[in-house]
């Protein structure tokens, strides 16, 4: 829906408050917890609305800038590169085995084949498209915002929340954090004026997809010990956005392109086992 009716970055705000709006409940039932939470916690829900708002800036210009079937696998597959180097770099170590590292590679070796069109032709400078570089800030944000999160939640998870509490409480507080991040950056950087938007239809559906989708990616990573699982298994919407983008917006896919993603599926299922 981003790539179909987003004339610019203030969509996103705009879906992000509609979604935060809808699914604020969450929240109000557990304002007396909330505010009970260390100041460590607020410190991360900072950095998260940060790194969300790279994440949707990089996803609004790579949409137009690209078909959607390059863009959403990019974007979506990196992380599952980015979070467990990351988390090694942190902490040291990591709780994934053999095979899911096996299978991290896999899903990034099929991130790197998706903007090839022909074999033939291949030609490194293809990486180096305003595209590309969009995608991997959307990337990088979406590792960023993964990391910080996991933080957040697993405090609250010590501080007695249940894994739904805290996933439909931080859903809301994240996306009044994004949006404090991104009216500034509207502003200074995009020069967008945020006024009343037309397609009010499309920004409300496409925030309850935004919010809620993610409420439920939350929940899953309060439940486990190392989010680089939930990251890797939350990317097998890589394949159904790339089918939205050959049905739905009639895009042609290249062979290597879909010769990628079938790499990536292979790395996804590894993941899950």
């Amino acid at each position: 829906m981003g790539k179909r009716y987003a004339s610019g970055v203030s969509f996103y705000v705009w879906a992000m408050a509609a979604g935060a709006l809808i699914f604020s409940p969450g929240l109000i039932i557990n304002w007396q917890q909330m505010l009970q939470l260390p100041q460590e916690f607020w410190w991360l829900l900072l950095v998260s609305g940060m790194f969300q708002c790279i994440y949707m800036i990089g996803l609004a210009k790579a949409y137009q800038s690209a078909e959607l079937s390059l863009v959403y696998p990019l974007a979506r597959a990196l992380p599952v590169l980015i979070v467990p180097a990351f988390i090694i770099v942190i902490y040291g170590k990591s709780s994934l085995s053999n095979t899911h590292i096996f299978a991290i590679a896999l899903i990034a070796i099929g991130a790197l084949v998706l903007p090839v069109n022909k074999w033939r032709n291949w030609d490194v400078t293809a990486y180096f498209s305003p595209a590309v570089g969009w995608a991997l800030l959307a990337a990088a944000g979406t590792a960023g915002y993964s990391l910080t999160d996991s933080a957040a939640l697993k405090i609250m998870r010590h501080s007695e929340w249940s894994a739904f509490e805290a996933g439909s409480s931080f859903v809301i507080l994240q996306a009044g954090s994004v949006i404090l991040w991104m009216l500034p950056v509207l502003k200074l950087a995009f020069r967008e004026r945020f006024q009343w938007p037309e397609n009010v239809g499309s920004i409300v559906l496409a925030g309850f997809f935004f919010v809620g989708t993610y409420l439920i990616v939350l929940i899953g990573i309060s439940m486990v010990d190392e989010v680089s699982y939930v990251v890797a298994l939350r990317q097998l919407s890589i394949p159904i956005g790339v089918a939205i983008g050959v049905f739905w917006f009639k895009e042609r896919i290249s062979l290597p392109r879909l010769q990628g993603v079938a790499i990536m599926l292979v790395g996804l299922l590894l993941v899950s086992i």
